[in-house]
């Protein structure tokens, strides 16, 4: 019985002395620049075909216009955008960047492509 006892004291003794090992969590991945980039897609009611950029920073302009609002999601295959009126922009991503926006206000999923601004004209 005392040896019991003694066993005892001794595990507690280790479980108080001997520092138990850490986990570290491994930093979350940065999907962000997964997103930055200028895409184009085509709004199929009116035919217009829009810009979407996605700044280094996580700001998105359509047409060169900021939208007010804010990210609420980021991972691996999406960003989500809430704009001022409440209406989710979710931009869908695969390895390879975006593939398309999902606009909430009108319950519309657009494919994009990969866009290049037209800039100013070279001068001869």
């Amino acid at each position: 019985m005392r040896s019991l006892h003694l066993l005892a004291n001794i595990k507690h003794f280790a479980r108080h002395i001997v520092p138990k090992a850490k986990t570290v969590q491994a930093p979350a991945p940065d999907f962000s620049q997964r997103f930055v980039g200028t895409w184009s897609f085509l709004d199929t009611k009116t035919h217009h075909n829009h810009l979407l950029k996605i700044t280094p920073d996580l700001v998105i302009q359509i047409d060169g216009q900021e939208l007010p609002g804010h990210i609420t999601g980021l991972d691996g295959s999406a960003l989500t955008f809430v704009d001022h009126f409440g209406y989710q922009l979710v931009v869908h991503t695969n390895e390879h960047g975006p593939v398309s926006v999902y606009d909430e206000s009108s319950n519309l999923n657009y494919p994009i492509t990969a866009a290049h601004p037209q800039g100013p004209a070279p001068s001869a």
